[in-house]
């Protein structure tokens, strides 16, 4: 495989919406607005209580979300993870190749992760999750990482506790080697928190793109997180998400502010996924570090016009107005 410009490892998962009451997030012992992990059987509880609630089914993660994005803009993006042996996986990867991502799927007998967000009536998501058989991804492809030009990977999957967490540091470890871009995006602040002694120093020492949000920087950094991520790698972009306050790039120890896009907004699941495939294409195109951020400020206001993480007309070419 020639050319492809960006190759990510994740950890496949089904993403479910559903309507909810506050009632039920605290009938269920739930941490609202953060993702709570179960076990499947708890799982398949919460899903008979919101039958006939869903709202939307899609093929998730940020990796893949990524790579969706990617891929709508022009670019050839490959993905790769475990699913399981069940219906689920086969969507996933069925989806894979509409959206024209390259698989490099693994199947493992069990069950694809999956992921029930309850959208309580103030627009909050509560996620409830079970990430199946996808932490269990371990084959290294060499070839796919030798030919692309970016790899990316979250800090979840950087601190899952599967095989799949190793895998990504062995990546890393390769990517630098042979000289490839890494682009990191910092995932679910409760976890930045507690695992930021793993997070802070793979960041310091592999890479060359960095995403986060508030919240998740505030995680990583504490107060003053601004001013710290600006001493964090000087010489690498930094681009911190503000949701409706649009987003910032720190570079070089200057601050560039770039507004958010006027949007008719249903729902924000997938926009900072949508953001990162944005700047991640501009990139990969020779565009400025400042520039990409343009492209994906563009990218997540498609994103947020809908329900889900999906590209609207995914299978089509998305135009970027020069």
């Amino acid at each position: 495989m020639k050319g492809m410009d960006l190759f990510a490892l994740g950890t496949p998962v089904i993403d479910i919406f559903a309507k909810a009451e506050e009632s039920a997030l605290r009938k269920l012992c739930l941490e609202k607005g953060a993702t709570n992990f179960f076990p499947r059987s708890k799982l398949a509880e919460i899903e008979s209580m919101i039958r006939g609630k869903i709202m939307h089914k899609y093929p998730g993660d940020n990796a893949r979300n990524v790579c969706e994005g990617f891929s709508a803009l022009g670019g050839f993006a490959g993905f790769q993870g475990t699913v399981g042996s069940d219906p689920d996986g086969a969507f996933f990867e069925s989806n894979l190749a509409e959206c024209g991502i390259a698989s490099f799927l693994s199947r493992k007998k069990g069950q694809t992760g999956r992921i029930i967000a309850l959208v309580t009536p103030d627009g909050q998501r509560t996620f409830c999750a079970h990430l199946g058989v996808s932490e269990s991804c371990s084959q290294p492809q060499r070839l796919a990482l030798r030919n692309s030009k970016i790899f990316f990977l979250t800090s979840i999957t950087l601190c899952c506790s599967g095989p799949v967490s190793k895998l990504a540091r062995k990546y890393l470890e390769a990517a630098k080697k042979e000289g490839k871009k890494v682009a990191i995006s910092v995932e679910n602040a409760p976890m930045a928190r507690k695992r930021k002694g793993e997070i802070l120093p793979a960041i310091r020492k592999y890479a060359d793109v960095l995403f986060m949000n508030e919240e998740e920087a505030e995680a990583l950094f504490g107060a003053g997180a601004e001013k710290k991520m600006r001493l964090l790698k000087p010489e690498i972009p930094v681009y911190l998400k503000r949701g409706a306050g649009g987003s910032r790039l720190f570079l070089q120890g200057r601050q560039h502010k770039i507004a958010a896009l006027s949007a008719r907004v249903i729902d924000t699941t997938g926009a900072g996924d949508a953001y990162a495939a944005g700047v991640l294409y501009g990139l990969s195109r020779g565009y400025t570090a400042l520039g990409s951020a343009k492209i994906g400020c563009m990218l997540a206001t498609k994103v947020v016009q809908k329900v889900g993480a999906g590209i609207p007309h995914a299978h089509t070419r998305i135009r970027i107005r020069h």
